[in-house]
């Protein structure tokens, strides 16, 4: 509640009671995955897990099959998810099984990558990534 003083110091009344609540805005994020050149030929698709469970549409969480990528060529991967800004994502970018995880450029194992949906000026969001190596794809073993 407000009360307003004029240039004299003559009060107002008090005002009426405003309550708000502030809403949640929709991001709509699109990642976009350069993978290795080898990956064509293991003919399998590009897919993301993580905690995929936090953003809408009902996704699963850490399900190395459960959401697929779209293919835009031999080496490039997308798709285009939507959640609440402030929603922390961790993920990983598989061929399907934890068995084809992606790996560093040494064949070594990677942390979870993280990403927070940020509304900027208009509710998109680009995030691009790059997996380096595949496990049990040459050059590196399990």
């Amino acid at each position: 509640m407000l009360r307003a003083v004029d240039l004299s110091f003559n009060r107002s009344a008090m005002s009426a009671e405003v309550a708000a609540k502030a809403q949640a805005r929709t991001v709509t994020v699109t990642f976009t995955v350069t993978v290795p050149s080898t990956t064509e030929a293991t003919g399998r698709q590009v897919y993301i897990a993580g905690s995929l469970n936090r953003l809408d549409g009902g996704l699963p969480e850490w399900n190395p099959g459960g959401v697929v990528l779209s293919r835009l060529n031999a080496t490039t991967w997308r798709i285009t998810l939507t959640g609440t800004e402030g929603t922390a994502l961790e993920y990983k970018y598989t061929l399907g099984t934890w068995e084809y995880t992606e790996k560093d450029d040494s064949c070594a194992e990677l942390p979870n990558r993280q990403l927070t949906l940020t509304y900027g000026s208009s509710g998109v969001q680009s995030w691009n990534d790059t997996v380096m190596q595949w496990r049990n794809v040459a050059p590196c073993g399990n």
